[in-house]
């Protein structure tokens, strides 16, 4: 962990030095006698712990303390002071620990212990995948699975990452529709209640933020192939690395397999931006002379939605241009007895050359 001290006495700066070379566990970056210095130093450097004394001249610890949290700043802050008078302002302002001067070794320790405990808390991550079905794993893809108490409960935690921060009428209002009021928040209370107690196995409780009227996801602790998706979704046609990317991250319908009605709209979207952008790349590629690749991706636009008449236009008019007449006339007659046919079925087509 990367530390700072900030402190105006040199002798108390100098003390805290030296037992935090003793034990090891820290690696000092900075000594400030100011707090405007420490500021400066943090805007430029990457810090994990400031240990901040509270009575300073011009900026004390306490101001310190709230421009971090105006700036969202991940360090950890551990007050040092002389006196004991702050320590309740001092624990609502997030301070990770209060040290109450001359600082003893053994207490020390115990206050590195509670940084280390609440580093390894930050480290863990959820990992969600929303195309091609619904998962939530901690850490990395094969990871331990969260498992939900209820197909509700997993319904409610998903609507939540579409969402990411939502109200809590909009909820009952989609889960609970039909439900008269009372009964809906009743239900919705007792499924967060259950969605907490799932995350809570795995010390990622605090991912789920919720107040009297608003119900929200930290997505700083969460990965999700959809937040990635919508990031890149918009100009990935236009590059290589980026368009190999969206087509990993598309590995089927948003929440395949699920039934979330909500979800259907949303899913409809995505997979038109997809094929939007399967098209555009198509044709980028073209320009290009890099017919092969070019006819993967119009090939892999037509298998995401067979009956997509701007996919199957560009296909045809491809194999027209270049010459392909016996495909050309292949997947025509198919496209024809797809539209034809009362039953849905497959491009025997897209089998044979996708």
């Amino acid at each position: 962990m990367r530390a700072i001290i900030v402190d105006d006495e040199e002798l108390a700066r100098s003390r805290l030095t030296i037992l935090l070379e003793e034990i090891g566990e820290i690696t000092l970056c900075g000594s400030f006698a100011t707090a405007l210095d420490a500021l400066k130093y943090i805007e430029e450097n990457p810090v994990d712990v400031i240990f901040l004394d509270i009575t300073m001249p011009e900026m004390d610890g306490m101001e310190f303390a709230n421009i971090l949290m105006e700036k969202q700043s991940r360090a950890s802050v551990v007050f040092v002071t002389g006196y004991g008078e702050y320590a309740v302002e001092a624990f609502e302002l997030e301070a990770v620990d209060y040290l109450l001067k001359p600082i003893k070794r053994e207490r020390l320790v115990k206050t590195i212990e509670r940084l280390a405990r609440k580093n390894y808390r930050e480290a863990q991550q959820l990992y969600i995948k929303c195309f091609g079905g619904f998962s939530v794993l901690v850490q990395e893809e094969g990871g331990q699975a969260i498992s939900w108490r209820s197909p509700k409960v997993e319904e409610l935690f998903a609507y939540l990452v579409c969402k990411v921060s939502v109200s809590r009428d909009e909820i009952a209002d989609t889960l609970w529709e039909g439900f008269p009021l009372d009964k809906a928040m009743k239900n919705l209370n007792s499924t967060v209640y259950y969605v907490r107690k799932a995350l809570q196995q795995f010390g990622m409780e605090e991912c789920l933020i919720t107040t009297r009227k608003q119900i929200s996801l930290d997505s700083r602790r969460i990965y999700c192939d959809l937040y990635e998706f919508q990031q890149v979704q918009n100009l990935a046609w236009k590059t290589e690395k980026e368009m190999e990317r969206l087509k990993e991250l598309y590995r089927g319908e948003l929440f395949q397999g699920k039934t979330y009605e909500w979800s259907f709209p949303k899913a409809h979207t995505l997979e038109k931006n997809m094929i939007s952008n399967l098209l555009k790349a198509g044709e980028l590629r073209e320009d290009q002379n890099r017919t092969e690749e070019a006819e993967r991706m119009y090939l892999h636009a037509l298998e995401l939605d067979p009956y997509h008449e701007g996919a199957s236009d560009r296909l045809l008019d491809f194999y027209n241009r270049t010459g392909r007449k016996k495909k050309e006339k292949q997947l025509r007659k198919e496209i024809g007895l797809l539209l034809s046919d009362d039953v849905p079925h497959p491009l025997l087509f897209l089998k044979k050359h996708f």
